[in-house]
Parts: C-alpha cells; sequence; structure tokens
C-alpha cells in the first residue's frame, strides 16, 4: 500500500485569488497528485501525492513555472 504524503509550501505573493484555480489545475495535472488546496490568506498550497508517481522537486517546478517563488515544508 502506498503512503500518500502531504507538503505544505508557502508562496510569498499569493494573493491573486484568480490565480488560486490555475495552480490548482496545474498541480492536479501532475501524475501522483491526489489533492490540492490553496489558501489565499495564508499565503500556502497543501499537496497531497504519492511518492512513487511523483516528488517534491516536480511539484515546485509546476509551482514555480506558474510565476511564484516557494518555500516548502514536510507535514504528517
Amino acid at each position: 500500500m502506498t503512503k500518500e504524503v502531504r507538503i505544505v509550501i508557502t508562496v510569498p505573493g499569493l494573493d491573486c485569488v484568480t490565480c488560486a484555480p490555475g495552480i490548482k489545475r496545474a498541480l492536479m495535472e501532475l501524475s501522483g497528485v491526489k489533492k490540492v488546496e490553496v489558501s489565499i490568506m495564508l499565503n500556502k498550497i497543501f499537496v497531497d501525492y504519492d511518492p512513487e508517481q511523483t516528488d517534491t522537486m516536480h511539484i515546485a517546478r509546476v509551482i514555480e513555472k506558474t510565476g511564484y517563488k516557494i518555500h516548502m515544508s514536510q507535514a504528517m
């Protein structure tokens, strides 16, 4: 059984309500991503993913391609 992992990504300047759906959509297209929550209030993105299908580097690249700089931390 594969263990799902959650990462919390801090995105300074994530204050664009209309940008959040695009970020979420881009992440959900990544193989292995199970759930994405974008919090404009907290400037954070929460990503649940299967580590056998993707990794934090791929997730980070997808977010950075949307034009944001990020800071990541692991959550349990």
